[in-house]
């Protein structure tokens, strides 16, 4: 099915610490559609409908990141949003970077197609 659907594929993001971080390989449209609701709301402001765009890169961060190898002592640490939005700088910025590669290269795949 991995032609036509997206089935788990993931990369591997791996830092000079040896610690490691799996993410999708490409976003479903259930995952952009995420992304794009954590970016936008709307409202009104008395008679005048409203529109507010934000940055989506933490909604990116929760639907691209599947896995990683980071504990706390011996445990491993779970994959939630709230530990998302705790990493530090030097791991999102990373994580981030490929994920907007991996993002270019399906890109370029429909812009060619």
């Amino acid at each position: 099915m991995g032609k036509y659907f997206l089935d788990d594929e993931k990369v591997r993001v791996e830092f000079k610490d040896k610690e490691w971080v799996d993410i999708k390989e490409e976003l479903t449209q259930a995952d952009q559609d995420y992304i794009m609701n954590q970016m936008t709301s709307s409202g009104q402001n008395g008679r005048t409908a409203t529109i507010e765009f934000k940055l989506g890169q933490m909604g990116l961060l929760e639907r691209s990141i599947v896995d990683w190898s980071f504990t706390d002592g011996e445990t491993k640490v779970p994959v939630t949003a709230e530990n998302i939005s705790r990493l530090r700088l030097r791991y999102r910025t990373k994580i981030l970077e490929e994920i907007n590669s991996l993002n270019e290269k399906a890109g370029e795949f429909v812009r060619k197609n």
